[in-house]
C-alpha cells in the first residue's frame, strides 16, 4: 500500500490497465472452463440427432441437409424464420421494441435490419436517438435527485449525531440500490416468470440484469414466441420498462459518484489538479479533516468562559471623523 501511494499518476494508470487486462483474462478463463465442456456435449448431441435423421431418411443427402440447416441458421440470426410467416417480426410492436433497444444501446442483435435502406436509417436513427436518450435520462435523474437528496437530508438530521457523514451516505446508497433492485429487478423478474412459457424465475432475473446493464446478449427475448397473444402490446410495455429501468440504474450511479470518498479519479491526476477542485470535496476526502460537519453551523456562539474581541466601527458621515492617514486619535484631542 505504501509503495502504491509513492507511485505517480502515470504508474497508477499503468497498473490500472494491467489490472483491467488481468480481469479480462480471468473472465475468459472461467467462461472457457464452464462453457466449453457443455458446448462439447451439445455438439455430440447434434451429431447424434443428425445421424439418426439421415438413417431414418435415406433419401436425404447429408450435404443437402447441412445446406438447409445452414440457411435456416443464417436467416434465424437476422430474425427471420418460417414461424414468422403469419406473424411478422417487423410489426409495429416489434419495431417499437427494436427502436428502443437501438437508442438505449442494449442491442440484443436477435433482430436486425434486412435491407440497405434499413441499415442506413438505423445508423442515422442511432446517431440522433442515443444522445437524445442520454439527455432525457439526465433530466429524469435530476428530477429524481430531489426526493433522493431529501431522504439524505432526513437521514443526516436523524442519524448525524450517531454516525459519520460517510457512513450515512453508504446507508443512503444502500437504500437507493434496494429500491431500484426491487422495482426493476425482482418484481419484473416475477412478472416475466409468469408470462414467458419456457422461462423460470432465474432466467427472467438474468434477462432483467443483462438488459439493464446494457449488455444485451439476446439469448432471452420477451415475447419471442410467435404463439403469444398481444405481442405488440407486450413488446411496447417491455420497452417502457427498459427505459425506466435504465433511469433507475443511472440514479444509482449518480448517488454513488456523489460520495466524495468514492471518487478515486484523483489518484490518476496530478496534485495540481486537485487544488483546483471544490475545497469542501477535498476536505471530505481527507480522513479526520477539520471543519464543520453537515449538522454544524459555521457561526456558532462562543463557548462558556471564552472571550471574543469585537471591533466596532461607526458609520462614516459625509464628513469623516478620521483622516485619510488612518489616525485613530479623537478629533477633540488633536492639536
Amino acid at each position: 500500500i505504501h509503495f502504491y501511494k509513492r507511485m505517480g499518476p502515470s504508474s497508477r494508470l499503468f497498473c490500472l490497465v494491467l489490472g483491467y487486462l488481468l480481469y479480462l483474462f480471468i473472465g475468459a478463463t472461467i467462461f472457457s472452463a464452464i462453457e466449453h465442456p457443455i458446448e462439447g456435449e451439445m455438439i455430440k448431441e447434434l451429431q447424434k440427432d443428425r445421424g439418426e435423421f439421415l438413417e431414418e431418411n435415406k433419401c436425404v443427402k447429408a450435404a443437402d441437409l447441412d445446406s438447409y440447416v445452414s440457411s435456416v441458421i443464417t436467416h434465424s440470426k437476422r430474425g427471420v424464420s418460417l414461424s414468422t410467416a403469419k406473424i411478422p417480426n417487423w410489426s409495429f410492436g416489434q419495431s417499437f421494441f427494436f427502436s428502443g433497444t437501438v437508442i438505449t444501446t442494449i442491442g440484443y442483435g436477435q433482430q436486425t435490419p434486412l435491407s440497405t435502406q434499413g441499415k442506413v436509417f438505423c445508423m442515422i436513427y442511432a446517431l440522433i436517438g442515443i444522445p437524445l436518450t442520454l439527455f432525457l435520462f439526465n433530466i429524469l435523474v435530476e428530477y429524481l435527485l430531489t426526493p433522493t437528496n431529501n431522504l439524505l437530508a432526513y437521514m443526516n438530521a436523524k442519524l448525524g449525531h450517531l454516525h459519520q457523514p460517510f457512513h450515512i451516505r453508504l446507508m443512503h446508497l444502500s437504500i437507493i440500490c434496494l429500491i431500484v433492485s426491487v422495482l426493476f429487478l425482482l418484481i419484473p423478474a416475477s412478472v416475466l416468470d409468469n408470462i414467458e412459457p419456457v422461462w423460470n424465475w432465474f432466467d427472467s432475473f438474468y434477462y432483467c440484469f443483462i438488459s439493464l446493464t446494457t449488455v444485451g446478449l439476446g439469448d432471452f427475448i420477451p415475447g419471442d414466441d410467435p404463439t403469444q397473444g398481444g405481442r405488440s402490446v407486450y413488446k411496447t410495455a417491455v420497452t417502457v420498462y427498459l427505459v425506466l429501468g435504465l433511469v433507475g440504474v443511472m440514479l444509482v450511479i449518480r448517488v454513488f459518484t456523489s460520495i466524495p470518498q468514492m471518487d478515486v479519479s484523483a489518484l490518476f491526476h496530478d496534485n495540481t489538479t486537485m487544488e483546483e477542485e471544490d475545497p469542501e470535496r477535498q476536505r471530505l476526502q481527507i480522513s479526520g479533516a477539520l471543519g464543520p460537519l453537515y449538522s454544524e453551523q459555521k457561526d456558532q456562539p462562543p463557548k462558556t468562559g471564552e472571550r471574543r474581541i469585537v471591533r466596532a466601527r461607526s458609520r462614516r458621515e459625509d464628513n469623516d471623523e478620521y483622516d485619510d492617514g488612518g489616525d485613530a486619535t479623537p478629533v477633540f484631542a488633536r492639536q
